[in-house]
């Protein structure tokens, strides 16, 4: 009850957007990218004290390279990659999981390229006065991070959720749920089926500066490898000389999910066809 009183005050605190920019939200708007647009990003993201109880490592986490590539092929279609280049875990504690015996690292850092998710999103309902916009994004996340490096359980998960998104005043507000099936890396014959869901809120701060919280993650069956998360994102967007910038801190609140962190990055609209 305290985390979650917690939660709901400092959403209570933030308070439209900068559209065309996706990061650093992981809540997922249902407005899509302009057709015949490409919206690039690229980040660095640091966590404290994360933790993979499938390999039995704890420790520093820095994400390098965090790309995000969102296409607009037509009015209210969008397709996505999104992933990062290097992961590096500095490995503060070590201790026994199911995939223990399998790692294969000689020092204190374990390294990995992080797992990508290929996803698309389709818009069936703008916004309207008196309704929110809706959409469906369905997609799946593939194992390129390897078991070995501890970063990885070589698992496929699949996908869906609907997004609602509406414009209250000046309050931005997003809302996901859906679903998420994970592989289970232990009993390759079973999964885990889990509640998605998010809620982000935007406030601007001028023209050209929004604040936002955004409050995420997943519950249901969980195991190693598939644990419940929740997390909670507070930032900023910054729109200058064509570019967006964003930074901001990272909570975590499950056993598994890193205590803290920050985050910093860029996006770019690129028109490529009319």
């Amino acid at each position: 009850m305290k985390r979650a009183f917690l939660v709901i005050a400092m959403l209570g605190l933030w308070g439209s957007a900068l559209l065309g920019q996706q990061r650093p939200l992981l809540t997922e708007p249902a407005n899509t990218v302009e057709e015949g647009h490409l919206l690039f990003d690229v980040g660095f993201e640091f966590y404290q004290d994360a933790v993979f109880p499938f390999s039995g490592l704890e420790g520093d986490l820095s994400r390098l390279g965090v790309l995000g590539f969102r296409l607009g092929v037509s009015e209210d279609v969008e397709l996505q990659l999104l992933g990062s280049v290097q992961n590096v875990l500095n490995v503060d504690r070590k201790f026994v999981g199911p995939n223990t015996p399998n790692l294969d690292f000689s020092d204190d850092d374990t390294t990995s390229v992080g797992d990508f998710t290929l996803a698309a999103k389709w818009r069936f309902l703008d916004e309207d006065e008196g309704r929110p916009a809706l959409a469906f994004r369905f997609g799946f996340k593939l194992p390129n991070a390897s078991n070995e490096s501890g970063l990885g359980t070589d698992e496929s998960d699949i996908f869906g959720a609907f997004l609602l998104e509406k414009t209250v005043g000046q309050l931005r507000v997003i809302g996901n749920a859906g679903f998420i099936i994970l592989g289970d890396p232990v009993d390759n014959s079973s999964q885990d089926d889990q509640f998605l869901y998010g809620l982000a809120l935007l406030h601007p701060v001028g023209d050209n500066v929004n604040l936002l919280a955004d409050f995420h993650g997943r519950a249901g069956d969980s195991g190693f490898g598939t644990e419940e998360t929740s997390n909670l994102r507070l930032g900023a967007q910054i729109k200058t000389g064509g570019i967006h910038w964003d930074f901001g801190a990272h909570f975590g609140f499950e056993d598994a999910d890193p205590d803290t962190g920050f985050f910093i990055g860029i996006s770019k609209d690129f028109k490529l066809w009319d």
